[in-house]
């Protein structure tokens, strides 16, 4: 595959003028030197990937932005990030069709995901998630995780479009292992909607995610791709399209952000529905960014299913024939339960600490009773 055919280069000279910083110190700079270093066929040495999408779904159609550009203007201006291989593919093409530009950005996840790259996507409206979802068509743990304040998902068969692209992926995925909402508004989500969702559900509302936004830590942990909506943060600070009276803040945003980047699993994060009329909104569309790149780069690659450096506790439930089993990580203070996969395999799900004491008052975790229900539809 030839990643030029699907890319217009960055003009980095029009995102590099009058950096704030001295250059050694500019993200900006950082980017275009690795970028015009990065020789495909080492494609492996690379950590993270900017991938513009520069379209926005009106009328089944895809509508040309600049927001991808506008997002850069602010990211190329912030602090570089240190032992991290960061290059910018520049803006996708023009697909000869709408479904071709899906196609494009499955092919281009797909590919960079065979040589482990991280990808971080700028711009687009969500229904190009349904792109991102097909590049991991095949696989049957695939984790998906959308912040949003809506569940974008509506009956019958209907154009593309971002209000229901969640039906899309439902109807052409219908195996996915599991999909969370996170930071929904009840008031905008019937719960009886949200209990139809596909896989398994760890759904959590905005007011719960704002008491303690560590709760979603073991959730984005868990995801392979994780996708946020722009336009539904709380307009007031954020200037999101929607204008919701209320919504997660900026530094809310940037938290879940970097919570994402530090996921080992991660594969793709993607940054839809920015608005381009309102500058505060891109900024921190680059804020988030930003704070992404920087969990990518604090990484711990520690592992559970080595043992090594983990606190290992058995607990006995007594509605379950054998103990739940635990790993602390002393050094990141996360938590993982080791469970039974498909065959004689094994799987580490990243749960709280919180689960952990449940099951030692004799409770057994939620996600616990979700997982093996999943499992067990697999083996049917």
């Amino acid at each position: 595959m030839d990643l030029t055919d699907y890319f217009d280069r960055v003009d980095f000279d029009a995102f590099n003028e009058n950096l704030r910083l001295n250059p050694k110190y500019s993200l900006g700079k950082t980017i275009e030197r690795n970028s015009l270093a990065m020789n495909e066929s080492d494609l492996e040495k690379v950590d993270v990937a900017i991938v513009g999408v520069p379209f926005d779904t009106v009328d089944n159609e895809s509508k040309p932005t600049s927001v991808p550009d506008s997002i850069r203007k602010h990211l190329y201006q912030l602090a570089s990030i240190e032992k991290l291989n960061l290059v910018d593919l520049g803006n996708l093409k023009t697909a000869q069709s709408h479904k071709g530009t899906y196609l494009a950005l499955r092919d281009v996840v797909d590919y960079l995901g065979e040589s482990k790259v991280t990808v971080l996507l700028l711009g687009g409206s969500e229904d190009f998630g349904f792109g991102v979802c097909q590049a991991f068509r095949n696989d049957k743990f695939f984790t998906f995780s959308a912040v949003d304040a809506f569940l974008d998902v509506k009956k019958g068969k209907e154009a593309f479009h971002p209000e229901n692209y969640l039906s899309r992926i439902f109807s052409k995925q219908p195996e996915l292992f599991q999909f969370s909402l996170i930071g929904y508004q009840r008031h905008r989500v019937p719960g009886k909607l949200l209990s139809k969702t596909k896989g398994v559900g760890q759904h959590i509302g905005l007011g719960e995610l704002r008491g303690d936004l560590a709760v979603s830590e073991p959730i984005l942990r868990n995801s392979d791709f994780v996708s946020f909506d722009f336009s539904t943060f709380g307009y007031p600070e954020t200037r999101g399209k929607k204008k919701l009276p209320n919504g997660l803040s900026s530094d809310e945003v940037c938290q879940l952000a970097r919570y994402a980047g530090l996921s080992d699993k991660l594969s793709v994060l993607s940054l839809f529905e920015v608005n381009e009329n309102e500058p505060i909104n891109t900024a921190l569309a680059a804020e988030a960014a930003w704070y992404f790149i920087e969990g990518v780069a604090q990484r711990s690659h520690r592992n559970p299913a080595d043992d090594d450096g983990f606190v290992i506790h058995k607990v006995e439930v007594w509605q379950i024939e054998i103990p739940l089993v635990f790993y602390e990580d002393k050094t990141t203070g996360r938590w993982w339960m080791k469970l039974q996969s498909t065959g004689n395999s094994f799987v580490f799900l990243a749960c709280s600490e919180q689960d952990y004491v449940a099951a030692s008052h004799n409770e057994i975790p939620e996600i616990y009773l979700k997982y093996v229900q999943k499992i067990d539809e697999l083996l049917k």
